[in-house]
C-alpha cells in the first residue's frame, strides 16, 4: 500500500481515466462527465487544504497538494462542513457522489486500509422536491404576440416569422435548447395523418418522435417560406433537407445561448416573467405540465420528453395534480 502522504494526482488521473473508458462514445467525445468529476475534486482539494491549514502556490493546481492521508474521516468531516458553507446542497450532493466513487475506488485498489465515506456521516445533503416553473398558455400568447411585431433597428436577434415558429416548437415539443439548436429541416415527418418530429439529436442519442400540432407546423411554413426569399439588407437562406431548420440572419445555426436570448428577448417584450437559469427550457417544462394536465400517461409523456428516469417525468403529474386541485378549490368544489 502507498504511503499514507502519497501525491493523489497520479491515482485522481488513473480513477479519471478509468471512468472514461465505462463511457459511451458520445458521452466520451463531449467530455461533460470528466470535466464535471475533475472539477469536482479540485473543489474537494481546496476545502480540504483549507481544514489541513494549506493552500495551493498561485501555479499550483489544486489538486497538487492533496495527499491521501487528507481522506480520513476527521478532515472529511470538516472539508463537508466548509463545502456546505461555500455551495448549494445540489452542488455538495453531487460533489459527494464523485469523490465517494473516488474513494471507493481507492479502497478496492489497495490505496486506502477502509472507505472514509463509508458511512452514515457523510449521506448527502436532501434535496428539495423540485417544482418546474413553467409559462403558461397566456404566458406563451403574449410572447407570440411580441415575436410578431418588427423589431427595433438594432435588435438584429429577432425575426418575427422564425420567432413565432421557434416559440410554437418549443412549447409543443419539449424541445431541449441543444435539440432545437440542431433539428433539421429534415427531421420534420409531413406524413397526412399526423405530421412529427423525430429527435435525430436527442440526448444520450435516445430517439423519440414527437407529434406536430398542425398550428406549430403551419407556423414553420411561413418561417421556411419567408427565408429562401431574399430581403432589404439580406440575402435568400438555404433550406435543405440537411439544413438546420432554425438560423440566424445570417444562415448559421442558433447556439442555446443565443437561443436563451431570443427567447428571454421576446419574455421582456412581452412582459412576461421566465424563471431563472435557462428561458427556453421554461417552454420544455409547460409541455410537460400540459400533458400532465390533459391526461397523457406518465409511460407517454416520458416517452415523448426522452427522459431517462421516471421520476423526472413524476415531477410533472405531480405539479398538475397541484394545479387541478387549486383549480377545484378556486371554483369552490372542494368546500
Amino acid at each position: 500500500m502507498p504511503p499514507a502522504c502519497a501525491s493523489v494526482v497520479e491515482l485522481a488521473d488513473d480513477w479519471l481515466t478509468a471512468k472514461r473508458a465505462l463511457e459511451s462514445a458520445a458521452q466520451a467525445e463531449k467530455g461533460h462527465s470528466d470535466r464535471a468529476r475533475r472539477a469536482d475534486l479540485e473543489r474537494w482539494s481546496v476545502v480540504l487544504g483549507e481544514v489541513r491549514g494549506r493552500s495551493p502556490a498561485p501555479d499550483q493546481a489544486p489538486m497538487a497538494s492533496l495527499v491521501l492521508s487528507d481522506l480520513s474521516e476527521e478532515v472529511l468531516l470538516g472539508a463537508m462542513a466548509a463545502a456546505k458553507r461555500r455551495w448549494s446542497d445540489a452542488t455538495v450532493a453531487r460533489m459527494l457522489s464523485t469523490l465517494r466513487g473516488f474513494t471507493r475506488w481507492l479502497h478496492r485498489a489497495g490505496h486506502l486500509a477502509t472507505d472514509p465515506l463509508d458511512g452514515d456521516l457523510f449521506r448527502a445533503p436532501a434535496r428539495p422536491e423540485r417544482r418546474p416553473k413553467a409559462p403558461d398558455t397566456e404566458d406563451l400568447q403574449r410572447m407570440l404576440s411580441a415575436a410578431q411585431e418588427a423589431p427595433g433597428s438594432r435588435q438584429r436577434m429577432f425575426w418575427p416569422t422564425r420567432d413565432a415558429a421557434l416559440l410554437r416548437f418549443l412549447a409543443t415539443t419539449g424541445a431541449r435548447a441543444e435539440e432545437a439548436c440542431g433539428v433539421t429541416i429534415g427531421e420534420l415527418d409531413r406524413r397526412a395523418e399526423r405530421p412529427i418530429w423525430r429527435v435525430g439529436r436527442a440526448k444520450g442519442g435516445k430517439a423519440r418522435d414527437v407529434p406536430l400540432p398542425r398550428a406549430t407546423l403551419d407556423a414553420i411554413d411561413d418561417w421556411l417560406a419567408e427565408r429562401v426569399q431574399p430581403d432589404e439588407g439580406r440575402r435568400a437562406l438555404k433550406a435543405g433537407r440537411g439544413d438546420p431548420l432554425f438560423v440566424r440572419p445570417n444562415g448559421t445555426p442558433l447556439s442555446p445561448q443565443a437561443l436563451d436570448r431570443v427567447v428571454r428577448g421576446l419574455a421582456h417584450r412581452a412582459g412576461v416573467v421566465l424563471p431563472e437559469g435557462a428561458a427556453a427550457h421554461a417552454f420544455r417544462h409547460h409541455y410537460g405540465v400540459t400533458l400532465a394536465l390533459r391526461g397523457v400517461p406518465q409511460a407517454v409523456i416520458s416517452q415523448l420528453m426522452g427522459h431517462a428516469d421516471p421520476r423526472t417525468t413524476a415531477i410533472y403529474t405531480t405539479v398538475a395534480s397541484t394545479q387541478l386541485i387549486a383549480a377545484l378549490d378556486d371554483a369552490g368544489l372542494l368546500d
